[in-house]
């Protein structure tokens, strides 16, 4: 049986070929403007926008009508040989992300150390994507901790259609200078993804979830809450890519919002630089402690 790359050559050829035997084919088999193409390889990965797409491209290109088709009968190869080589995949292989990392030291009259550094990883496979968020945020001052937070996430969503999903979160945190040496939560839900270019995506995701917290006032507590998120990333130049989240926890109790911004510009190739401004707020936080903290980071990306 022939490949799907064969087989996109073998139409291929036949376009050209019907282009020369064909009175009047020749004239019309020119390749169709860049803009075009570009839009018929952007719909690709999906087999609806890529028929209506390729239907438009042809009606106002009657010129390129086997260019057009050529494009198509190849992309529709490639992708039926990517999800062939999705699906081959083990657990350990075709993994992707980002680490950063970004600090600081001031002296003289106030001696100060900052760290900050994380890890993004992502997998993408036939029917399920899966992704890896960790963070840490160390500050001392005068020899003394002033900010010690840990953060971690393991997401995995499960495709239902190419935009809606059933997503499964598990959370950590620690922070003792927030009221707590612990913080966990178990969250199951529906994803959609509202838009989904190669320029701009973005997600939204609800669903129920319970947290469990030990604080250094009150010890252990147990609740149920509702969980909701939100995931914008926006790729606004060559170089530059805008991206916020929001994740909010509502419940009886403490509810918790955290929403981190961040502006990353390439530098090159794979290295970037990164400014971002997370906020968290708590409804009720423990005592003496304030509902609302900021964090900044100025940090470098590679990209793996």
């Amino acid at each position: 049986m022939a490949s799907p790359i064969q087989t996109a050559a073998r139409v291929r050829s036949a376009f050209a070929a019907a282009a020369v035997l064909l009175p009047g084919a020749a004239a019309q088999a020119k390749p169709p403007p860049e803009a075009v193409a570009a839009m018929i390889e952007a719909a690709a990965s999906d087999p609806e926008a890529l028929k209506t797409v390729a239907r438009v491209a042809k009606k106002t290109n009657p010129d390129s009508i086997v260019e057009i088709d050529a494009q198509v009968a190849q992309l529709k190869a490639r992708e039926a040989e990517r999800k062939v080589e999705m699906a081959s995949r083990g657990f350990f292989a075709g993994w992707e992300g980002e680490g950063e990392v970004g600090g600081g030291v001031s002296t003289g009259n106030t001696d100060e150390e900052r760290l900050a550094l994380g890890l993004e990883l992502e997998k993408d496979a036939l029917h399920w994507r899966h992704s890896v968020d960790l963070t840490a945020d160390l500050q001392r001052e005068d020899g003394e901790t002033t900010k010690e937070r840990f953060f971690l996430s393991l997401s995995s969503q499960y495709k239902i259609t190419r935009r809606l999903y059933a997503v499964g979160v598990l959370w950590g945190e620690g922070d003792r200078f927030a009221g707590y040496y612990s913080r966990f939560s178990e969250s199951v839900g529906l994803g959609y993804r509202l838009v989904d270019r190669p320029g701009v995506k973005f997600r939204v995701e609800a669903g129920p979830a319970l947290r469990q917290a030990d604080y250094i006032d009150t010890g252990h507590e147990h609740s149920a809450s509702l969980r909701a998120a939100e995931y914008l990333s926006w790729k606004f130049a060559s170089r530059g890519t805008f991206t916020q989240r929001a994740v909010a926890y509502w419940e009886a109790g403490n509810s918790t919002l955290i929403g981190t911004t961040a502006l990353t510009t390439t530098l090159y190739e794979a290295l970037a630089a990164r400014a971002s401004f997370e906020v968290r707020h708590e409804s009720q936080p423990p005592l003496d402690r304030d509902s609302t903290d900021t964090t900044t980071r100025l940090t470098l990306v590679y990209s793996f």
